[in-house]
C-alpha cells in the first residue's frame, strides 16, 4: 500500500518569526505544523522524538494524536509543554513507535489539522545518536 501522504503547504503563519522555523509547513483550519529543519520535511520513527511547532489563531489547549493506518494497534505518543495556551506557537515532541503510514492530528478548541505522513526508519533519522 502506497502512502497518501498529505503535501506542504504553500502559506506560512501569520507570524513571520514562526514562519521562518521550517520550510515545510503543513495547513489547514487555522493549524499549521512543522517539523525542525533537520529532518528535512521527512518524519522518523523511533528515538529521539521529533522536535514539531504548531501554530494556531485560536486559544486553547493542543491536542495531539496519532495511528498509523497501514497497520493496526500502533499508537504514537506526544508531549505538549504547558504555556502555550494564547494563539500562536506551541512546541511539541511526537514519538512514532515505527515506520509506515501514519495519521497525526492536531486539535485546538474545535479546529483540527490532520496530516497523513509516510514516516521513515528510525536508522535513517539525522540526529539519532551513533
Amino acid at each position: 500500500m502506497s502512502c497518501p501522504a498529505t503535501p506542504f503547504s504553500e502559506e506560512r503563519p501569520p507570524d513571520p518569526n514562526t514562519a521562518s522555523f521550517s520550510r515545510w509547513w503543513y495547513h489547514g483550519d487555522g493549524i499549521w505544523v512543522a517539523l525542525a529543519p533537520p529532518y528535512e520535511g521527512r518524519w522518523y520513527a523511533g528515538e529521539p522524538a521529533l522536535k514539531v511547532l504548531w501554530y494556531s489563531e485560536v486559544a486553547g489547549e493542543l491536542r495531539i494524536a496519532g495511528t498509523r493506518m497501514d497497520s493496526p494497534g500502533a499508537v504514537l505518543s506526544a508531549e505538549v509543554p504547558s504555556g502555550y495556551e494564547q494563539p500562536g506557537y506551541q512546541p511539541s515532541s511526537i514519538l512514532v513507535p515505527e515506520p509506515g503510514c501514519w495519521e497525526i492530528t492536531g486539535s485546538v478548541g474545535e479546529q483540527t489539522l490532520r496530516v497523513v505522513a509516510d514516516v521513515l526508519a528510525a536508522d535513517l533519522h539525522p540526529l539519532r545518536a551513533a
